[in-house]
């Protein structure tokens, strides 16, 4: 049997609200720490936005969609991400497997009556905690380093102390814009290179 390629990006489908910081924040360290390279919505603007996420999917070995929010919010329910996931399926479907894809979610069996047509898709359960995601990362990422939970966990304490600079820099409190998660990659990248130096 072929050995599958080494993973090198990934397609990051999440919801982007203040609710979400501490979990966005354990995504961006956790594959950074993995040597991944993250492919994300927040620098696609409005104008030929679908096309371009299509884009990003294309140019991603694999996909994860985060669907612990997709719950009424003011009384709409969140469709993007359930929409990004599906053009990923799709892509999965005609690359026959070459583009993985990976649900994560924060209650168990919540997908299953949620989005039931994913029931082939075992989500990763991180239960709303920045060490679930990192364990879940962990779980389906079999990258040659080794990166250990608490590696992950080490890097995010020390970005995470990092975010009013970071915020201050941008001049903006969200740190769901672009010139930030350009500044949050490197600041975890710095820390990747930190713990690989000590090992």
């Amino acid at each position: 049997m072929a050995r599958r390629k080494r993973v090198q990006s990934v397609f990051l489908n999440i919801p982007y609200d203040a609710q979400f910081e501490e979990l966005y924040l354990a995504y961006i360290v956790g594959l950074t720490q993995l040597g991944l390279k993250i492919n994300a919505t927040l620098a696609v603007p409005n104008q030929d936005r679908l096309k371009r996420i299509v884009g990003l999917i294309e140019k991603s070995d694999v996909s994860i969609h985060d669907l612990s929010r997709i719950e009424s919010s003011s009384g709409i329910p969140r469709f993007n991400m359930p929409l990004e996931l599906g053009l990923a399926l799709f892509r999965s479907h005609i690359t026959r497997g070459r583009h993985r894809v990976f649900v994560f979610e924060k209650k168990a069996y919540r997908v299953q009556r949620s989005t039931s047509d994913v029931n082939g898709i075992d989500p990763q359960i991180h239960k709303g905690r920045p060490k679930g995601v990192m364990a879940g990362l962990r779980n389906i990422f079999h990258q040659s380093d080794g990166t250990t939970v608490p590696e992950m966990l080490s890097s995010y304490r020390a970005v995470k102390r990092k975010l009013p600079e970071l915020r201050r820099n941008a001049g903006s409190r969200s740190l769901f814009e672009a010139a930030v998660f350009k500044e949050l990659t490197v600041a975890a990248l710095v820390e990747r290179e930190r713990i690989l130096k000590h090992r």
